[in-house]
């Protein structure tokens, strides 16, 4: 009988402890960017939100040019260009939630939709310049607007 007794509050003690870890990572995962009033954390955001982020490239004689809109109410925009060896061109555009993922604002996570999550990565904002690693992909955006 004792037994069984212990075997059961083991029990619900492993579940509280799982509840109760869980709830936490939740405050701490919106910790990051649920409106930050600092001068910095506006500054960058007002920064990455100031215009149109472009790259272009080749890849097998395609050329690519992808842009990137980050908005204020934490939206965005991803149009990725292709003009193709034949003359014809693509253009698809996404549509994307934003936030930044940690506190130095060097990460942000962008949805697409519930299945489909990019992260830009080691994020650099200059001048006129936006670096980083995209999906692990270096990439390198101009400001353009």
């Amino acid at each position: 009988m004792k037994t069984r007794l212990m075997k059961y509050f083991g029990i619900a003690v492993v579940l509280t402890t799982m509840i109760s870890l869980t709830s936490c990572e939740v405050s701490i995962g919106s910790w990051y960017d649920d409106d930050d009033y600092s001068e910095m954390y506006y500054r960058t955001t007002r920064e990455l939100c100031s215009r149109t982020w472009q790259e272009t490239w080749v890849q097998d004689g395609e050329y690519y040019t992808q842009r990137l809109d980050f908005y204020e109410n934490r939206t965005g925009t991803d149009i990725i260009r292709v003009e193709h060896r034949n003359g014809y061109v693509t253009e698809d555009r996404y549509r994307f939630e934003w936030r930044w993922d940690n506190s130095s604002q060097t990460c942000i996570r962008m949805v697409y939709s519930p299945s489909d999550v990019s992260y830009f990565e080691n994020v650099w904002l200059g001048s006129n310049f936006l670096k980083g690693v995209l999906d692990d992909v270096n990439v390198n955006f101009t400001g353009i607007r």
